[in-house]
C-alpha cells in the first residue's frame, strides 16, 4: 500500500506503509535508547509497528483528506504547507479520522485470541491518544521519519513539499531527544555536515525500501516485495506468534528489525547462489526445486554467506555508539547461527513468513514455482509454533 502523501505529489513508486513502519521501529528503537529516564524499548517497536495498522481497512488518511480540489497543480501548491484549521474543525475531523480507524483496526484484529488482540489496540491507543510516554515518543518518530523520507525524495529545497513536513513536525515534536535528531537532520541536509553516525546509518539503511527480494525477481515476480517490507511482516510475526513466555520478546523484535540490514553493502543471497545458469528455461526448472546439497557443501555456504554479511554490517554499523554497534552485530550473530532459543526462533519465523508471502504470490499466479519453498520448510523447521503456523497455511492455501 503506498503512502498517500506521496502518491499525491507525483512520487513514482513511493515507499508503502510496511516501509514506513519498518524504519520507524528501527528508527525509535535506536533514539529511544537515549532517553532518561529510560523507556520501554519493547513497547516502542511495538507500537511502531502497528501504528499504521489500521490502514489496511481505513487507508491512509493524510491531515489533507477531504480538503484537497481535483486540479493536480492547486493541489500541490496547497500540499507544500502544512495545514492550519480552526480547532474546533480539526477536533471534529480528528474524531471521525480516530473512529474510522479504530473500526478498521477491529475489523482486522476480530480473529485474533483476546490476549493479543487487546495489546495491540492497547499499543494503538497509546499512540493516537498519546496515553503514555512511549506512545508519545512514537508518535513524534513517526512524523519524524515521514519528513526524513520526504527530503529524501525532494532535497532540502524549502520551496518544495518538505517544508509542510518541517512545519509539522516543529509544531508536534517537544521531546528532547527527537528534537536533537531533528538538529541533526537540519545540519546533514541544510548544512552538508556529517556529524550524526545514527543518522547515516538511518539513511542507509533506507535503501532497504527499494531493495526487491532477489529470490522473488529471479522468480518473475511483477513489483515484488523488498527487504524492508519483509523485515516489517517478520518482526510483526515474531510478536504475534511468539508464545512462550521465557523467551525475551524484546531481544527477539530488535533481531527481526536488523536480521536483514547488512543487504545494504551485502547481496541480498539465495540458496541458488551459482548454480542458475543463464538460459531461462532451465532457471526455471532449476528454481521449482529446492536445492540439494552434501552437508559440507551447506556448511561451506553458509559460513561464504555469513562472513560476507558480517563484513557488510560491521560496514554499516561503524562510528555507532559502541554499546549500540555491539548489539547490533551480537544480536545478529545470535540469529544467523541460531545461538540461543531466541536467535533459533527469529530464524524459523522468518523462513515461515516468507512463505507466507510466496504463497500470495501463488494465490495470484498458480505457474509461481512453490512446491521448492515447501520442501525447505519441510526440512528446515522444527519449531513447534512455526509447524503450526505452516499447518494452517497448508490449510487456507491448499
Amino acid at each position: 500500500m503506498p503512502r498517500t502523501g506521496f502518491v499525491w505529489l507525483g512520487i513514482k513508486n513511493p515507499e508503502t506503509v510496511a516501509q514506513h513502519s519498518f524504519r520507524v521501529a528501527l528508527m525509535n528503537w535506536i533514539l529511544a535508547g537515549k532517553v532518561k529516564p529510560k523507556l520501554n524499548l519493547e513497547k516502542i517497536i511495538k507500537i511502531s509497528l502497528i501504528h499504521d495498522l489500521c490502514e489496511v481497512y481505513a487507508g491512509d488518511m493524510t491531515p489533507y483528506w477531504g480538503l484537497l480540489p481535483e486540479d493536480p497543480q492547486k493541489r500541490k501548491e496547497i500540499l507544500k504547507r502544512w495545514i492550519r484549521l480552526p480547532k474546533k474543525v480539526k477536533e471534529k475531523r480528528e474524531k471521525v479520522k480516530f473512529n474510522k480507524e479504530k473500526k478498521s483496526l477491529e475489523r482486522l484484529l476480530k480473529n485474533l485470541q483476546p490476549k493479543i488482540k487487546k495489546e495491540i489496540m492497547g499499543c494503538w491507543m497509546e499512540c493516537e491518544k498519546l496515553l503514555t510516554r512511549e506512545g508519545r515518543f512514537t508518535k513524534q518518530g513517526d512524523k519524524i521519519e515521514t519528513l526524513l523520507q520526504a527530503i529524501e525524495y525532494w532535497g532540502p529545497d524549502l520551496s518544495s513539499p518538505v517544508f509542510g513536513w518541517w512545519e509539522e513536525v516543529e509544531d508536534l515534536v517537544d521531546n528532547p531527544i527527537l528534537r536533537e535528531f531533528l538538529g541533526q537532520i537540519e545540519s546533514r541536509f541544510y548544512e552538508r555536515k556529517k556529524i550524526d553516525r545514527g543518522l547515516e546509518f538511518l539513511l542507509k539503511v533506507g535503501k532497504l525500501k527499494n531493495m526487491p527480494r532477489t529470490g522473488l525477481v529471479l522468480r518473475g515476480v511483477k513489483d515484488p516485495a523488498t527487504v524492508a517490507e519483509d523485515a516489517f511482516l517478520l518482526t510483526l510475526a515474531v510478536w504475534v506468534l511468539n508464545k512462550e513466555k521465557k523467551l525475551n520478546l524484546e531481544k527477539m523484535l530488535k533481531m527481526a528489525l536488523i536480521y536483514e540490514v547488512s543487504e545494504v553493502y551485502a547481496k541480498d543471497q539465495t540458496p541458488y547462489e551459482g548454480i542458475l545458469p543463464k538460459d531461462i528455461k532451465k532457471r526455471r526448472k532449476i528454481l521449482e526445486r529446492w536445492p540439494r546439497f552434501s552437508r559440507r557443501e551447506k556448511e561451506k555456504r553458509f559460513l561464504r554467506d555469513y562472513q560476507s554479511e558480517k563484513k557488510a554490517l560491521q560496514r554499516l554499523t561503524l562510528g555507532l555508539p559502541k554499546n549500540l554497534e555491539i548489539e547490533i552485530i551480537g544480536l545478529w550473530d545470535d540469529c544467523k547461527r541460531r545461538l540461543t532459543p531466541e536467535g533459533n526462533f527469529v530464524n524459523q519465523v522468518y523462513w515461515v513468513a516468507m512463505m507466507m508471502q510466496v504463497l500470495q504470490y501463488w494465490k495470484e499466479d498458480k505457474k509461481f514455482p512453490i512446491f521448492g519453498w515447501w520442501e525447505q520448510m519441510i526440512e528446515f523447521i522444527d519449531e513447534p509454533i512455526c509447524l503450526e503456523f505452516m499447518a494452517e497455511l497448508k490449510k487456507k492455501f491448499s
